[in-house]
C-alpha cells in the first residue's frame, strides 16, 4: 500500500476544509494497516489511541449484544474514517466495534502524535482539531433531532419540568481567580493570563431556571459555566424534558455557534450560577489565534462536546427504555 497523499485527504471530509500544506503535513504522519476478514479493527471499551483512514475494503461499525453478536450500526468503506474520537481526548474509550469484512487496508494516525504536534501548535493540528469540533457538533444536533423525534411520538409519556422566576444573587465582591484556575480550560494559564481571559467575556448571574437561549434563537453567544449548572432541554407540553447538565468548567451553546444554526434546545440555569458569555467575535478570535490559548480553548470545546453527545446517548436509551408507558420526571 503506497504512502497517504495531500490529493487523497481532500477528498475526505474532515480534512477537505484543511489547506494544502496542512494536509501535506497530516498525510506525513499517516502509517499504512492492514487487517484480515473478520479482525476487529476497532474494539469497544478498549482505549482510542488513533483513527483509521480505509483505503480498501469494507468495516462494520456495531455494538456488542450481551451474549454474544453485534448490532450493526453502519458499513463503511474507501474514503471514510473511523475511530476519529481518539483525537479528541485522552483515555477516551472506544464506544463501537469497527469488523473487517473481507481485507481491509487503512492509513492510521496514532492520537498520541496527533498531541504531540498540538503542544508544538503546529497549523494542521490546530486546524484539525477545529474540524473535529464541527463533527461532534454536528453529532451532537443530529442526536437531539432524533431524541425531539421520540419525544413527538409519546407526548403523554413524561412529565414535563416547570420554571421557576427566581431572581439572581448578585455578589459584588465576587473574584474569579480561584474559580477559574479550577477550569480545565484555564489550568495551563498564568493568573494574568485568566484575567485577560475573564475579561474578554461579560460575567452573568443568573438565578435559577433563567433562560438563555430559547430554540431557534441566533447562535450569538457561548457560555462559559463558573459556578452552578446549566440544563440544555427541549420543550415538552407545558414544560421541558431536561437532555444535559452543565457544571462548572464547561462551555454551553458551542455545538449552534460552531455550526452555525439556530439553537437546536433550549439553555436553562437550573440554579442559581455565574456565567462567563463570549460573543461570537471574540470567541472566534480566541479559537483562532493559534496560540497556547486557541489549542487549550479548542481542545476544551471539543472535550465538551463528546460529554454532551454522551449524555445524548444515555438520554436516547433511557426513553427508548421508558417506551412501554412508564411516566418518569424529565
Amino acid at each position: 500500500m503506497s504512502l497517504l497523499s495531500a490529493t487523497q485527504l481532500a477528498d475526505v471530509p474532515l480534512f477537505a476544509g484543511l489547506g494544502d500544506s496542512e494536509r501535506m503535513e497530516l498525510a506525513d504522519a499517516f502509517v499504512p494497516r492492514h487487517f484480515a476478514d473478520g479482525e476487529a479493527i476497532l474494539i469497544q471499551n478498549e482505549r482510542a489511541e488513533g483513527l483509521f483512514l480505509i483505503g480498501q475494503g469494507s468495516v462494520d461499525i456495531g455494538k456488542r449484544l450481551p451474549g454474544g453478536g453485534l448490532a450493526l450500526l453502519a458499513k463503511v468503506g474507501a474514503g471514510e474514517v473511523i475511530g476519529d474520537m481518539a483525537l479528541v481526548g485522552r483515555d477516551l474509550k472506544r464506544s463501537a466495534m469497527g469488523i473487517a469484512r473481507g481485507p481491509v487496508s487503512t492509513w492510521y494516525l496514532p492520537a498520541d502524535q496527533f498531541r504531540a504536534a498540538l503542544s508544538q501548535l503546529r497549523p494542521a493540528s490546530l486546524q484539525l482539531q477545529t474540524e473535529l469540533g464541527r463533527l461532534v457538533a454536528g453529532r451532537v444536533v443530529a442526536k437531539a433531532a432524533d431524541i425531539a423525534g421520540l419525544l413527538a411520538e409519546g407526548p403523554d409519556a413524561f412529565t414535563p419540568r416547570p420554571q421557576r422566576a427566581l431572581a439572581p444573587i448578585i455578589e459584588d465582591a465576587f473574584t474569579p481567580e480561584p474559580f477559574l484556575a479550577k477550569l480545565p480550560c484555564c489550568a495551563t494559564m498564568t493568573a494574568a493570563q485568566r484575567l485577560a481571559f475573564w475579561n474578554a467575556g461579560a460575567r452573568v448571574d443568573a438565578g435559577a431556571d433563567t433562560d438563555l437561549a430559547l430554540v431557534g434563537a441566533a447562535p450569538d453567544k457561548v457560555w462559559l459555566v463558573v459556578r452552578g449548572a446549566v440544563r440544555s432541554a427541549l420543550p415538552h407540553g407545558d414544560g421541558i424534558y431536561q437532555l444535559t447538565v452543565t457544571g462548572p468548567g464547561q462551555l454551553v451553546g458551542i455545538a449552534a455557534m460552531l455550526l452555525e444554526v439556530p439553537h437546536d434546545r433550549l439553555l436553562r440555569t437550573s440554579e442559581q450560577a455565574t456565567l462567563l458569555a463570549f460573543d461570537r467575535a471574540t470567541f472566534a478570535e480566541m479559537m483562532a489565534t493559534g496560540d497556547a490559548l486557541s489549542r487549550e480553548l479548542g481542545a476544551s470545546v471539543n472535550a465538551d462536546l463528546v460529554t454532551a453527545l454522551d449524555a445524548l446517548d444515555q438520554v436516547e436509551a433511557r426513553i427508548l427504555a421508558m417506551r412501554r408507558g412508564h411516566a418518569v420526571a424529565a
